[in-house]
């Protein structure tokens, strides 16, 4: 492959260590009509080894990606949970008041906000997409229909200000000139403020060979030591981590403006000795990604197989991105899936990307067929295996992550 330098610290030449093929766009829902025209692009991860960043190597124009997402934060009723948890995080350790001005970037449909609404009407969210800020309006979220960067950056400061704290969600690992949305932050953010973000977790998630985090849209998987080296030189310093279970694994971070930083906590330094013990920066770790995934591809088919041969066509249990990415890379089609259930009404009615099965509701099921279904929304478990209880006799289940198993219902 033709050399290509890191997109973070510029300096190293990424190294290829995962070939997932031809990947569309994991949240471009399909009506019919649009199936013979869709794109796909090659979807490779690769890390730097001069500051351990892991990211694909191809981008699609962001545009393309998000400028219409149908991918809704209250859709989920565990991701409005979570969502509602880091509200009450917030307001816990910075003591939110009227007075406290916050900043989502990537706001989605307000729905953190709204939950932030509670304590101050302080709030800004930013977002490209203008079917998802119509619906933050409606909630009354002021919202800007933008790509957050220095130039969108400059522009907030000039109308709203500095902010105390900036959030920013499984958006950070998305934004190709990630750099430059760090230092649209630190332009934004007060000299008391913090930033706090998530995303997955590349040791928990990639490096255990859980692939289905990997898309065009999450261009990063970041370690603790990358983010680090990220966020320098963008100006700004992490001061605590915590590790969260979202997304099959994921690092919360607080960050501040390196002038305005203290030391960094103890957990910091914690999981940072963790990285190096578990050889972050050898080559055999990533190395061994590969034959996990062509694995795993393998043992899954060959369930498959075995339960249609029982059960008929299986039925799949969400159509997230991950989900996507598990059907396109194995590919499980149409002769596989019979359909896929979701909550999201902007997705019923339309077909999976890539592998065009149909999207139903929960009411396409028949309460006493016994079915085999695959857990594609994992990282809900609980959530979706007991309202899968409530609608159905008995069924069997299986379930990808973080072990491949089988289980039986009812």
């Amino acid at each position: 492959m033709n050399e290509i330098l890191c997109r973070a610290c510029g300096e190293g030449t990424l190294k290829r260590f995962l070939e997932l093929g031809g990947m569309p766009p994991v949240n471009a829902f399909l009506d019919e009509s649009e199936i013979q025209k869709e794109k796909k692009y090659p979807l490779n991860l690769a890390y730097c080894p001069k500051c351990l960043l892991v990211q694909i190597e191809e981008i699609v124009p962001p545009e393309e990606l998000f400028s219409n997402y149908l991918h809704l934060s209250s859709a989920s009723v565990s991701n409005i949970n979570h969502l509602k948890d880091v509200a009450d995080t917030l307001n816990k350790r910075f003591d939110i008041t009227s007075d406290t001005s916050i900043l989502e970037i990537g706001s989605n449909d307000a729905t953190l906000l709204g939950f932030l609404k509670q304590h101050t009407d302080n709030l800004l969210g930013v977002d490209p997409a203008k079917n998802l800020a119509q619906l933050s309006r409606e909630k009354g979220i002021e919202t800007l229909t933008d790509f957050f960067n220095t130039r969108t950056a400059e522009e907030i400061v000039k109308t709203q200000g500095l902010f105390d704290i900036i959030v920013a969600l499984n958006v950070i690992p998305h934004t190709p000139d990630v750099v430059d949305l760090l230092r649209g932050v630190k332009k934004t953010l007060s000299p008391d403020g913090t930033l706090v973000m998530e995303g997955a977790y590349a040791l928990e998630t990639v490096l255990q060979g859980e692939f289905d985090t990997i898309y065009h849209e999450h261009v990063y998987s970041f370690s603790l030591h990358s983010l680090i080296s990220t966020f320098d030189r963008a100006g700004l310093k992490i001061v605590d981590v915590e590790k969260i279970p979202t997304q099959g694994g994921s690092l919360r971070i607080f960050a501040k403006r390196k002038e305005d930083a203290g030391e960094h906590s103890k957990e910091m330094i914690s999981i940072l000795d963790e990285e190096k013990e578990k050889g972050l920066n050898n080559r055999a770790i990533y190395d061994q990604v590969e034959n996990k995934v062509k694995n795993f591809k393998t043992q899954l088919k060959q369930i498959i197989e075995n339960e249609k041969r029982s059960y008929g066509k299986l039925i799949a249990l969400g159509s997230p991105a991950r989900g996507i990415v598990i059907t396109n890379y194995c590919k499980i089609g149409k002769d596989d899936i019979d359909y896929m259930i979701d909550d999201t009404p902007l997705k019923q009615g339309k077909y999976s990307p890539g592998m065009h099965v149909p999207i139903k509701s929960w009411n396409a099921l028949d309460r006493n067929e016994k079915r085999t279904f695959l857990l594609l929304s994992w990282n809900y478990k609980d959530h979706l295996i007991k309202k899968l209880k409530e609608n159905v006799e008995s069924a069997r289940v299986i379930i990808p992550f973080p072990k491949l198993e089988v289980q039986e219902i009812g």
